[in-house]
């Protein structure tokens, strides 16, 4: 007869488990290093558990499969997302300075390594993870959107803006603070824009912006 399983409370069980939680985070650091440079296809668990210093055993000890392990770390990138959004700066009575200042960071968030490394591999893997797929928009560019209509809705309610449409306008000043310069960026066609280089971008967007919502 075989030993039952040791109780959920099992002193040796509940001291084990930091120890395994650090070992899943590095494997988890371990594959979106991999799944970001190499894509989804050519990743193998022994390429991750060799990345992360493990063995094949304790790898799929915790993910079922790789693409399990795909869903875990997408899932992790996006709530980091989502949490980098919480952190843009919010509106003030000075309307052309405040849509300034959101647009460049919102630019700045967009351009940042991590971002771009999940936009990247969700375009190439969004049609065999849809779920996946969905599960970034909502936390990425529809979270994004949503959150810049909500703020000139508020400036609009304050008598700044003149705003028929509030979610074609967000949509407009959106794509205007991109421009082509984020395509490039994402292409790697160009170097990330200087601070001058943002600035400029996003100031002439805003001016677009204002001349034909702002209130005369």
């Amino acid at each position: 007869m075989t030993d039952a399983q040791p109780p959920l409370s099992d002193p040796k069980r509940s001291v084990g488990r930091p120890k395994d939680m650090a070992k899943r985070n590095a494997m988890m650091d371990a594959a979106a290093c991999l799944f970001f440079r190499n894509g989804l296809e050519a990743v193998t668990m022994e390429a991750v558990a060799r990345e992360a210093g493990v063995s094949k055993v304790t790898v799929y000890g915790h993910f079922a499969s790789k693409e399990a392990l795909f869903g875990s770390v997408i899932r992790r990138e996006t709530a980091t997302i989502r949490q980098g959004l919480s952190q843009l700066p919010d509106t003030h009575d000075a309307v052309r300075q405040s849509l300034i200042d959101v647009g460049v960071s919102m630019v700045r968030f967009l351009l940042e390594p991590h971002v771009l490394a999940v936009e990247r591999v969700m375009s190439h893997q969004g049609e065999q993870h849809p779920k996946l797929l969905l599960a970034f928009f909502e936390a990425g560019p529809w979270a994004m959107l949503q959150w810049l209509q909500e703020k000139l809705e508020g400036l609009a309610s304050a008598g700044h803006l003149s705003l028929p449409d509030p979610e074609r306008a967000a949509d407009q000043l959106c794509s205007m603070w991109q421009g082509m310069l984020t395509k490039e960026v994402r292409m790697g066609v160009r170097p990330p824009p200087t601070e001058e280089e943002l600035q400029r971008q996003i100031t002439s967007a805003v001016d677009v912006f204002l001349a034909a919502y702002g209130r005369r």
